[in-house]
């Protein structure tokens, strides 16, 4: 009510400034088209009826300036005509103004149904990045269990067998060694696969202990892995799966390309953020691995699942990870 009060208080002062100015230029001098600013004002913000209502009130203005200038006669038909003239320019004003509106319009319901596209898409990626977790865990737990569980016993048999055939000098003694060193292998590589496809530091107390678990299992007389960590952790099973792989891969990714001798895992909760930073001191990422690098590309998607950022930095001495997420939602 205010904003539309200010408008006609304005188009009226306006309009008799310009009648002032038209009135001390003389009625030699026409100010006719000046008159538009006020109407398209009104035109604009208030409707076509105000804009007409505004015309009005210019015409009349012309008129009384031209009298009190002196002008011999009232010049009706030069009246008449710019009263036609300010009311073809209201009309194609507030076509304009339709115009806009709906393409304005359609651009918000656009915008709209976009955005419920994306929302629908992400929570989809969601569904989808839970079930692909518990089936990953299932067939890690199953290449655990059952696999390992089935090649250990097999394991023990075929060392059962070379024990008896080395008792008996037999010939084939060394072939069954090799057989038990072959499952040995299995075993080793079963437990391997079964750890990328699994993580059993998840099923603990948290994200600070599955972190802390993964620096433990790091480090070696090689390579020092540390993790330190402030706030409280987060709760959200979703969210500290994403988190805790998103650190698993940047410490294999450090491992695997930057040789280093030192990771150290930073983990910060505020009320607001969950910060993480992996960094090594390395021989750094090569520039292949850092433009097309498929560890890099699941981090990435991993943090936006979360609906956080990751930004990945070459540092002076190795790799810098960095992966923010707001803690809003979560």
């Amino acid at each position: 009510m205010f904003r539309r009060s200010l408008i006609i208080v304005s188009c009226l002062h306006l309009v008799a400034f310009i009648g002032w100015l038209d009135y001390i230029t003389g009625f030699e001098n026409s100010l006719l088209i000046f008159y538009l600013a006020p109407i398209a004002i009104g035109t604009w913000f208030l409707g076509i009826w105000f804009g007409i209502a505004m015309a009005t009130f210019c015409v009349i203005a012309t008129v009384l300036a031209d009298v009190a200038a002196g002008v011999p006669r009232v010049p009706v038909w030069n009246c008449a005509t710019a009263f036609v003239a300010y009311l073809i320019f209201i009309f194609l004003l507030r076509r304009w103004h339709s115009l806009l509106s709906e393409m304005h319009l359609r651009v918000k319901e656009r915008t709209a149904d976009l955005q419920r596209e994306l929302a629908r898409r992400q929570q989809l990626e969601k569904e989808i990045a839970v079930v692909a977790e518990e089936e990953r865990n299932r067939v890690g737990r199953e290449l655990h269990d059952s696999l390992g569980q089935h090649l250990a016993g097999t394991g023990l048999l075929a060392e059962t067998v070379a024990n008896q055939l080395e008792k008996e000098n037999s010939a084939i003694q060394p072939t069954a060694r090799k057989v038990v060193r072959l499952i040995d292998q299995g075993i080793d590589l079963t437990r391997k696969i079964a750890r990328g496809l699994y993580s059993s530091e998840l099923d603990g107390d948290g994200l600070f202990s599955a972190l802390e678990s993964l620096s433990r299992s790091v480090a070696n007389d090689q390579v020092k892995c540390e993790f330190e960590h402030s706030g409280k952790p987060p709760r959200s099973k979703e969210l500290v799966t994403q988190v805790y792989w998103v650190a698993r891969e940047a410490v294999t990714n450090a491992l695997k390309h930057g040789q280093p001798r030192h990771v150290r895992i930073h983990l910060q909760t505020t009320r607001d953020y969950l910060r993480l930073k992996v960094e090594d001191d390395g021989r750094g990422l090569s520039q292949a691995t850092m433009k097309d690098g498929i560890g890099l590309r699941v981090m990435a998607q991993r943090a936006e699942l979360a609906g956080g950022t990751l930004r990945v930095e070459k540092a002076a001495h190795g790799t810098v990870v960095h992966c923010e997420i707001p803690l809003a939602e979560n």
